[in-house]
C-alpha cells in the first residue's frame, strides 16, 4: 500500500510540537494547497485536516494564521468545503460552531480570515441548507457583529460576513428570518451597508442580499414599503451629481434630491449590475413598478444609463428602462414573473443579449 507523503507532518503538528517545526509543515501545505490535487491530497488525510483545525487555535500568532490560510485555499474549492464539513474535532463541536465563535470572539486577531472561510463554505450551493440549520442560533449574534464596525477589537473588519449572509440568503429560511424576525428586522441593519464607501465587499454582499430577496416576489411590497426606504439605498450607488428638472427631481426619494456636486456612482461594476438585476425583480408585479415610476427610478437611470461604459451593466440597464417606459397596457401582465416565454425565444434573446454586449 502507498504510503501517504503527509503522514510524517503529525508529528509535527501536534499542539505540543516545537514551534519552528509547526510553522514549517504549515509553510509545506499552503504549498501543496495551491494546487486543486495537493488540496484532494490533503482532504484524503483527515488526521492532518484535524491537526491543521487544532492550529488555528494555538498560542503562536504565526502558526494560527498559516493554519487559516491554509484552510481558506481548501475551502476555495467546492469539495475541499465540503469534506472540511465532515470532519470532526476533537472538540465535538462542528466546524462551523468552532469557527462562528472565532468571528464572535471580539479578542481574536485573525476573524476576517476565518470570515473568508465562512463565505468560501456557504458559497457551495449544496451545503447552504446546512449550513444554515447549524448556524440559525447564531445569526442574530452574526449581524450584530457585522453591523458594529468596532466590533472586533483586534484589527479585523469583519467585511466577509456579507458574502456570508448573502450566500445564506439562497436559503429561503434566511430570506424570511431576513425580513420577519423580530422584533428588530435583520434587513434594516444590513440596508446602510450598501453605501458603506470602506469596503466593496460590504456593500456586494449586503446588495447580493437584497438581489437574493427580490426573487420571492412575496417579499416585494415589504421591500418597497415607504418605512423600509429600500430605493434610497439601491438608487443611490447609481446616481452622480447631474442636475433633474424639478418635476422629475420631486418625484426622487427625499434623501436623494440635490445631491453635492461630489457625488459619484459606486465605482464596483459587480455592484452597480447587481443594483440593476435587482430592481428588474422589483418590476415583476404591476403594483410594484408602478412605485419604481412614482419614485423616479426611470429618470435614474436615464443618466446612469449615459454614463455607463460597460456593455453588460448597460443592457441589464435597459432591461429596467423598458418596462418601466412601457404604459401597464403595453406591458401587458400583472406578474411578469408568471409569463411563459417558449424555449426558442428565450435562445432567441439570449444570443440577442450575447451579440449586443460583443458589438
Amino acid at each position: 500500500m502507498e504510503k501517504d507523503p503527509l503522514q510524517e507532518l503529525l508529528l509535527f503538528l501536534k499542539p505540543e510540537a516545537r514551534i519552528d517545526l509547526k510553522h514549517i509543515s504549515l509553510q509545506y501545505l499552503i504549498g501543496v494547497s495551491g494546487t486543486e490535487d495537493g488540496v484532494y491530497l490533503m482532504l484524503n488525510n483527515n488526521e492532518i485536516m484535524k491537526r491543521v483545525i487544532d492550529c488555528t487555535n494555538d498560542e503562536v500568532d504565526e502558526v494560527v494564521k498559516n493554519a487559516l490560510l491554509l484552510l481558506i485555499n481548501i475551502t476555495a474549492y467546492a469539495k475541499g468545503a465540503t469534506e472540511l464539513l465532515k470532519l470532526k474535532p476533537d472538540t465535538k463541536k462542528s466546524i462551523l460552531d468552532i469557527f462562528v465563535g472565532y468571528v464572535l470572539d471580539p479578542q481574536k486577531a485573525h476573524a476576517d480570515a476565518v470570515c473568508m472561510i465562512l463565505s468560501n463554505i456557504t458559497r457551495v450551493e449544496d451545503l447552504v441548507e446546512g449550513c444554515v440549520t447549524t448556524l440559525t442560533p447564531y445569526l442574530n449574534d452574526i449581524v450584530n457583529a457585522f453591523v458594529n464596525t468596532g466590533y472586533n477589537k483586534k484589527g479585523s473588519n469583519l467585511d466577509y460576513i456579507a458574502p456570508m449572509i448573502s450566500n445564506l440568503s439562497c436559503s429561503p429560511r434566511i430570506r424570511s428570518w431576513l425580513v420577519e424576525e423580530n422584533p428588530h428586522v435583520p434587513l434594516i441593519k444590513l440596508l446602510p451597508f450598501c453605501q458603506y464607501e470602506k469596503s466593496n465587499i460590504r456593500r456586494g454582499g449586503v446588495i447580493g442580499t437584497i438581489r437574493n430577496l427580490t426573487f420571492d416576489i412575496q417579499y416585494h411590497t415589504f421591500l418597497l414599503s415607504p418605512d423600509l426606504d429600500l430605493l434610497t439605498y439601491l438608487l443611490g450607488p447609481l446616481m452622480g451629481n447631474e442636475d433633474y428638472e424639478d418635476e422629475e427631481m420631486d418625484k426622487l426619494p427625499i434623501s436623494l434630491q440635490y445631491l453635492p456636486k461630489e457625488k459619484t456612482r459606486d465605482e464596483d461594476v459587480d455592484i452597480r449590475k447587481m443594483i440593476l438585476e435587482t430592481l428588474n425583480k422589483l418590476c415583476s408585479k404591476r403594483k410594484s413598478r408602478e412605485i419604481l415610476r412614482d419614485n423616479g427610478v426611470y429618470y435614474v437611470l436615464r443618466e446612469y444609463h449615459k454614463w455607463e461604459k460597460d456593455p453588460s451593466v448597460r443592457l441589464a440597464c435597459e432591461n429596467v428602462v423598458d418596462i418601466l417606459i412601457q404604459k401597464e397596457e403595453e406591458v401587458g401582465a400583472e406578474d411578469l414573473s408568471s409569463v411563459d416565454v417558449p424555449e426558442d425565444m428565450v435562445d432567441k434573446f439570449e444570443k440577442m443579449d450575447a451579440d449586443y454586449i460583443k458589438n
